[in-house]
């Protein structure tokens, strides 16, 4: 793995293990659990960040179609179907795996290709990957919150 790409992976992976071990510490109902106001719960951050990582790169960076794993995306399906923690679990662990292919396959020189992004314009790959790292650490932030939230039980303050 070349520099950028190791950078790259070394920031997807910076806050990964403290936002796992707050999911791997919740049971079901508590990652369905949704803080007052309408906020997302802890399943469908983890979701959330699985599939943009996952389609992002699949979509700008690969020119491959996105793909829904549970039949449709996050943001289209009912809280209550959402899918169970280990199933969630296990596709964020392909989706980084296979984010560290790619990173791994990437040479130096293809950092600086500029694509065309319908939200953000144009950006480099390098930007995509920095997008994609940044937005794991800010919902991986949301999980650590949501979860403090429902230990701290039907008050919602700890």
């Amino acid at each position: 793995m070349g520099p950028q790409a190791q950078f790259a992976w070394d920031a997807l992976e910076f806050r990964t293990p403290a936002m796992l071990r707050v999911v791997d510490g919740l049971a079901e109902d508590a990652l369905r659990w949704r803080p007052p106001g309408g906020s997302n719960s802890v399943g469908w951050l983890l979701w959330h960040v699985a599939e943009v990582e996952d389609n992002w790169v699949r979509d700008k960076l690969c020119g491959l179609p996105k793909r829904y794993p549970f039949g449709a995306g996050v943001r289209a399906t009912p809280s209550d179907a959402m899918p169970g923690k280990a199933a969630l679990l296990a596709y964020f662990h392909e989706v980084r795996a296979l984010s560290r292919g790619r990173l791994a396959a990437t040479g130096e020189p293809e950092f600086d290709r500029v694509i065309e992004d319908e939200a953000f314009g144009r950006l480099t790959v390098r930007q995509v990957w920095a997008g994609v790292a940044t937005s794991g650490a800010w919902h991986g932030g949301q999980i650590a919150l949501t979860a403090r939230l429902v230990a701290a039980g039907p008050g919602g303050t700890t």
